[in-house]
């Protein structure tokens, strides 16, 4: 099999652990309400308590939560994903490829967030490719030019680390001459330390704050 289809079969495969799970435990949340349907014809009727307005509101916030709402937003794209991969053989060229497009954008706005890795938003890119092109070695030129892509993003963010970590640095190293200067220039070291002890403890908190 070639290493393209075992690609495309591992994300099928994911998603579809994932859709298995989902519907266990839609399944398993009804069958408390299944089982307490059978009641005998002749039991009392159940008295219906008016719902609490405050548990209502309380429920709405908590719907409203920017986690909850993020929380949403991602099993839509997860199901829009997977449901993409069912219907893609009965799309037209034009509609695998509008549709494609969507989903990667999508993915790069998720990598961009941190909310996936590169390796994972790779693996989703390649499959949309192997999924709207029928043509083996324009799927390896797409592929090759994603890696390529991403590595690039990568190295930039490797280096825009460096920088800051630099820049880090040399604060650091500022703030270290001004403590010396100041602590050699103290008549009076506080605390009851020695002077070296004092200026060890100001040094290491320095350190913590420029690293934070």
């Amino acid at each position: 099999m070639p290493r393209w289809a075992l690609l495309i079969f591992a994300v099928l495969l994911a998603a579809g652990a994932a859709g298995v799970t989902l519907y266990g435990l839609l399944h398993d949340s009804r069958q408390p309400a299944e089982e307490t349907s059978a009641e005998p014809a002749n039991a009392p009727a159940t008295t219906t308590l008016p719902s609490n307005p405050t548990h209502t509101a309380d429920l709405q916030y908590l719907l409203e939560a920017p986690q909850v709402v993020e929380a949403q937003q991602r099993l839509g794209f997860h199901n829009a994903y997977r449901d993409f991969f069912k219907r893609a053989p009965e799309l037209s060229p034009e509609q695998r490829e509008s549709e494609a497009e969507a989903l990667s954008r999508q993915i790069d706005d998720y990598e961009r967030r941190g909310e996936l890795a590169l390796s994972e938003a790779l693996l989703l890119q390649v499959a949309l490719i192997r999924a709207t092109s029928e043509d083996e070695q324009q799927q390896k030129d797409r592929a090759a030019a994603l890696v390529a892509r991403y590595k690039a993003l990568s190295a930039e963010r490797e280096a825009r680390d460096a920088q800051r970590q630099d820049a880090n640095f040399e604060r650091y190293k500022a703030e270290e001459r001004r403590i010396v200067e100041e602590v050699l220039a103290m008549d009076d070291i506080p605390d009851g330390l020695s002077r070296d002890e004092y200026l060890r403890q100001r040094l290491q908190e320095a350190r913590e704050q420029a690293y934070q």
